[in-house]
């Protein structure tokens, strides 16, 4: 019996030696954590009647779907036209938007209709991990982010075992930021090593905000400032320059301004109707849309949203608590997180025109996250402005934080030293001087500084031609100077053509004056 008791015990002992051997088989020592991309609005699909016969993608809807959907309006236009009948008009549009997006509405309690289903996502067991590769995060845009966030903490478990890795480093973008900060709010970093917040609204963004406020003003220089604003982004210089020469030619002919003078006129007449019966019914219940809306339109908005307590409490108390326990605490969250060992590290666009849809349309922006919202407080001046002439840097005069062209003081960001800007930057457009950029980031072992790389300085241009980045250089205050500098900066078709718009315009202010 003794004999057969010491042979069992050898092998327990012998197991238990053996045991750290293979476990230590089971983990990855590449030195690369993996890279979830929580991605951005639109990075999940959202289904009507999934899996049967009448199967419909309600977002990001099919261009045939929404063509059908709209295609009264055509005659309804025509006879607008004729008989200035503006409620007839608004009802087939009305019914057109109800049509293409009514069921993306969702009830009371913030919850979707049984007939409406999302994508799931999870980690594709053939995709290598490491600085190149990323797992793709996405979700349903609609739903309460912490509902996301709860997703987001799965699949973070499904990565971290399917690479043997103890932790996992994130690039953010856009909405994708908002999933996060709950994801930080709910469970910490203790999982995550890095994260990188790419254009995300983590205190909201004006154009939410006024729209849920029912502020509506279409402006005539800020539809066409962010027209030009997008052509660098089309992929073809050469056609950029074209339609550029020509948004200017229209402007001169007066026909930007009468197509907003007939958009005023359908502002006045429908604006009341098609929110109540249709952009309020579809939007006013999505916790999703409501995290973008920030503190200072945030209780008025709830009003002309016309939620209240009794018949919305389950949805009220869901934005409450991501408004004021995650939006309104970004600041402290991630200052905890760094204090956890987690580097943070945030990247916004500055100088594109923002949505030309609302009154805010002067804020800076990256065309869709104002600056000041995507880096929680920066000062920035408005957009085609700089900041005063007797500003002087509102916090740590120790450090330069002021844009070489005076348009971004950075020193009244949550996190300044970690906080980078990059001009003209399309909202989360990206090229290969960015995949460079945040590769130093997500390689470094320390929390880097914007004074710590000669060669990502604070303060940086976009040059999407060239798919990199330079230093952003202090402007002139001419316009054909500037258009000179640019020009000869980024060397494009686009940004030669804006010289000569600029050249002529400025002669013939001469000749006239």
């Amino acid at each position: 019996m003794k004999k057969i008791f010491s042979v069992l015990l050898s092998l327990v002992i012998i197991s238990l030696s053996v045991l750290p051997c293979f476990a230590a088989e089971e983990e990855c020592n590449c030195g690369e954590p993996p890279i979830i991309y929580v991605a951005a609005l639109g990075s999940g699909y959202v289904f009507l009647d999934a899996g049967t016969e009448n199967e419909r993608t309600l977002f990001r809807p099919e261009t045939s779907d929404i063509l059908n959907d709209f295609a009264p309006l055509v005659p309804a236009a025509a006879n607008l036209l004729l008989d200035k009948n503006y409620d007839a008009f608004g009802d087939v549009l009305i019914n057109c938007v109800n049509a293409s997006f009514g069921m993306l509405a969702l009830d009371n309690e913030g919850k979707s209709h049984e007939r409406v289903t999302s994508e799931e996502f999870h980690p594709d067991e053939e995709t290598p991990h490491g600085i190149d590769h990323n797992y793709y995060f996405g979700y349903d845009f609609r739903l309460d982010p912490v509902e996301n966030a709860h997703k987001l903490h799965t699949f973070i478990q499904e990565v971290k075992e399917l690479t043997k890795h103890d932790t996992v480093r994130f690039r953010a973008s856009s909405m994708g930021g908002v999933v996060t900060m709950s994801y930080i709010k709910l469970y910490g970093t203790e999982d995550i090593e890095t994260i990188i917040f790419q254009c995300c609204p983590l205190q909201g963004t004006a154009v939410a905000g006024e729209l849920y406020n029912g502020k509506v003003e279409i402006n005539k220089d800020a539809l066409l400032n962010y027209a030009t604003c997008a052509l660098p982004d089309l992929g073809s210089d050469a056609l950029a320059g074209i339609l550029y020469t020509l948004i200017e030619m229209l402007d001169a002919g007066g026909v930007w301004l009468g197509l907003v003078d007939i958009a005023d006129v359908l502002v006045a007449n429908l604006k009341d109707r098609v929110f109540d019966e249709a952009l309020i019914p579809i939007f006013g219940t999505m916790p999703g849309i409501w995290s973008f809306v920030p503190h200072e339109y945030y209780e008025s908005a709830k009003e002309f949203m016309k939620l209240d307590e009794e018949t919305h409490k389950v949805l009220l108390q869901k934005l409450d608590f991501y408004h004021y326990e995650v939006q309104q605490q970004a600041e402290t969250l991630l200052k905890q997180a760094q204090a956890g060992g987690t580097e943070v590290y945030i990247v916004a666009g500055y100088n594109m025109q923002r949505t030309p849809l609302v009154t805010a349309y002067k804020n800076n922006s990256d065309g869709t996250v104002d600056t000041q919202y995507a880096t929680i407080g920066a000062t920035c001046a408005y957009i085609g402005e700089t900041l005063p002439e007797d500003y002087t840097q509102a916090r740590f005069p120790e450090t330069r934080y002021i844009s070489p062209d005076r348009v971004v003081d950075a020193s009244t960001c949550a996190l300044p030293e970690c906080t980078w800007f990059i001009k003209d930057m399309l909202h989360s457009t990206t090229h290969d001087g960015h995949g460079e950029f945040y590769k130093v980031l997500f390689n470094s072992d320390i929390q880097l500084t914007v004074n710590d790389m000669s060669e990502y300085p604070q303060f940086m241009q976009n040059d999407v031609n060239n798919q990199t980045f330079t230093k952003v250089k202090a402007t002139l205050g001419n316009d054909v100077l500037d258009a000179l500098s640019n020009a000869s900066e980024r060397t494009s078709f686009l940004n030669i053509m804006k010289l000569l718009v600029a050249f002529f315009e400025s002669f013939w202010d001469f000749m006239i004056g």
